[in-house]
């Protein structure tokens, strides 16, 4: 007789249930290191006149660094940790940009944000922020108005292999692989580097990368873009909060589209080649911004993920392919 799942024979959904409960509480139980804050700054752009600048100061938990001999046991107790913060509410933060510094303070979610009007020249400058128990570095990008071909790239299946159509693979390619060890759409980081070569200082060039992960990812999508060859540009990300001040969860149109009109409106003088994939919204998204803004949208440029059974692209919007092939 086939015996039942049971206590002595547990099910697979149930050993895998398991296995997440024990690694959540290796998580959970891992002291802070010496009391220490982890600080992180998020990339920052601006004219050169205003900017904001924003970051989250957390628990630190020292662990070792990503490795390409990693195991996936390895990375799935690593990537589960980046969910689980002990976030420091009401702190201060000192901030230093150029000559400048500044003081915020963190919410009840360990975020801070800091808007000013502070004149900077163009190019790419560091930004220092420090707690009473930790420091952190980020980067700011004053794009030069004589940079007018900027980039707006998502990330998943467009520059990063994730398989998002297939969500088994999907979680095996978030949760049991590390930054060093995830694929790169070929040709993409050349790709990108060619195009912005047409403005003067392509260093500065404004280059962002539209990601609808969560802000905790933030450091290892940063690590994945340097480690493979992809040139410096504004990571953005999701702000994942229980309260009014979260982004869309599972709105991709809303969070997308809202997130280019910021760009759009504070960089007024730049034209964009807009980037994605067919595995989601991001042809749709992409058509509403050229509709609503037509003179701003320089090109669309579109990875077929779902194959002959995707939709057809709506006009004007290219297949990679072409574009990879220079036609």
């Amino acid at each position: 007789m086939k015996r039942r799942p049971g206590i002595f024979a547990p099910s697979v959904g149930g050993i895998r249930r398991l296995a997440l409960a024990w690694l959540l509480s290796l998580a959970c139980a891992l002291p802070a290191a010496a009391g220490a804050d982890r600080v992180s700054v998020y990339p920052a752009y601006g004219d050169g006149v205003s900017l904001t600048i924003e970051g989250r100061v957390v628990e630190s938990r020292d662990g070792p660094l990503a490795a390409a001999d990693d195991g996936r046991l390895r990375n799935l107790w690593r990537n589960f940790r980046l969910w689980i913060n002990d976030e420091r509410k009401r702190v201060p933060v000192d901030l230093t940009v150029g000559e400048s510094s500044m003081r915020t303070c963190t919410d009840d979610e360990g975020y801070f944000r800091l808007q000013t009007s502070q004149v900077l020249p163009a190019g790419w400058h560091e930004i220092a922020a420090s707690s009473a128990k930790g420091v952190g570095r980020g980067r700011l990008l004053v794009v030069p108005q004589a940079n007018r071909l900027g980039m707006i790239s998502d990330l998943d299946d467009t520059i990063l292999v994730s398989e998002v159509t297939s969500k088994p693979r999907l979680l095996a390619n978030s949760f049991l692989k590390n930054s060093t060890q995830r694929q790169a759409v070929p040709g993409m980081a050349a790709l990108y580097a060619r195009t912005l070569a047409a403005n003067p200082q392509p260093a500065s060039a404004p280059l962002f990368y539209l990601s609808a992960s969560p802000r905790q990812l933030f450091e290892t999508i940063d690590e994945f873009l340097a480690g493979n060859g992809f040139p410096a540009g504004v990571l953005i990300t999701k702000r994942v909060t229980d309260d009014a001040s979260s982004d869309p969860l599972f709105d991709q149109f809303a969070y997308k589209t809202r997130q280019i009109e910021v760009i759009l409106e504070r960089l007024p003088w730049v034209r964009f080649v807009l980037v994605g994939d067919d595995g989601e919204r991001d042809p749709e998204i992409y058509d509403w911004v050229r509709r609503r803004h037509p003179e701003r949208v320089a090109e669309i440029w579109i990875r077929r993920v779902r194959g002959d059974g995707g939709a057809p692209l709506p006009p004007g919007q290219k297949a990679l392919p072409a574009v990879l092939a220079g036609e």
